[in-house]
């Protein structure tokens, strides 16, 4: 991580503990040559199990896809890829764990300059998926293959707002994030529903996660990212 990258996180971390705001990431649209994202430092063990969260506020819903979290490694890109698939006038919530995945439909649409809190759990022993959206759970839709019992491999590459097509690389514009995201977490468990409630919740201190916590664990911001205070939940 560069000096850089290391003194905006203490400077807006700062200012978080200090004003009781939180921390947002601003991630303007994609072009050929700019792809805004953040990439964790801290590589990843291998996993059986998982729960990722983060507060999400699109700025456009005019894109067929809208990457919010992909983890790649050598071997294959999409060993965990959530994102914003176009459905009609909605969009549907779209869950890799390798070649198969699973697509979700959530009970409030998705609307711009709106904060959403997205939740995505995945269990391997018993291979299921489950996808809240501000604390409810969303309707399973329908599968395409069949997930395995097996651990996601570790030493792979974690990326926030675009989708991996190689580590670190290979980004689309028209795949990528643009808007808001704050309050990223991923933890090495299966929460609970009463548990991702808490994740999301406007009053008090939030669950952090484990294995990624926002803020926290090292991460560089790249192609022009902007960190600033926000408070969240109420705007």
């Amino acid at each position: 991580m560069s000096p850089l990258t290391i003194f905006l996180l203490i400077a807006i971390c700062k200012i978080s503990f200090t004003t009781g705001f939180m921390v947002k990431a601003y991630l303007s649209p994609s072009n050929s040559s700019n792809f805004p994202r953040i990439k964790a430092e801290n590589p990843f063990p291998s996993l059986w199990q998982f729960t990722v969260c983060s507060w999400l506020k699109p700025y456009s819903l005019d894109k067929e896809d809208l990457s919010i979290i992909s983890y790649a490694t050598s071997s294959y890109d999409n060993e965990i890829f959530i994102y914003l698939k176009r459905n009609g006038s909605d969009y549907e919530v779209k869950f890799h764990i390798g070649v198969p995945y699973a697509q979700f439909k959530c009970a409030l649409p998705w609307k711009q300059g709106q904060w959403h809190h997205l939740c995505a759990t995945w269990f391997a022993p018993t291979k299921t998926v489950h996808v809240y959206q501000n604390g409810q759970e969303c309707e399973f839709m329908k599968l395409y293959s069949y997930f395995l019992n097996k651990e996601i491999p570790s030493g792979g590459t974690l990326v926030i707002g675009q989708d991996q097509d190689a580590l670190d690389s290979k980004y689309k514009e028209d795949q990528s994030w643009h808007g808001d995201i704050a309050e990223v977490h991923i933890w090495d468990e299966q929460l609970s529903l009463e548990q991702i409630r808490d994740t999301g919740s406007c009053e008090g201190s939030m669950r952090e996660g484990n294995l990624f916590a926002w803020m926290k664990t090292p991460m560089t911001v790249k192609d022009n990212v902007v960190l600033s205070a926000t408070h969240l939940c109420y705007n």
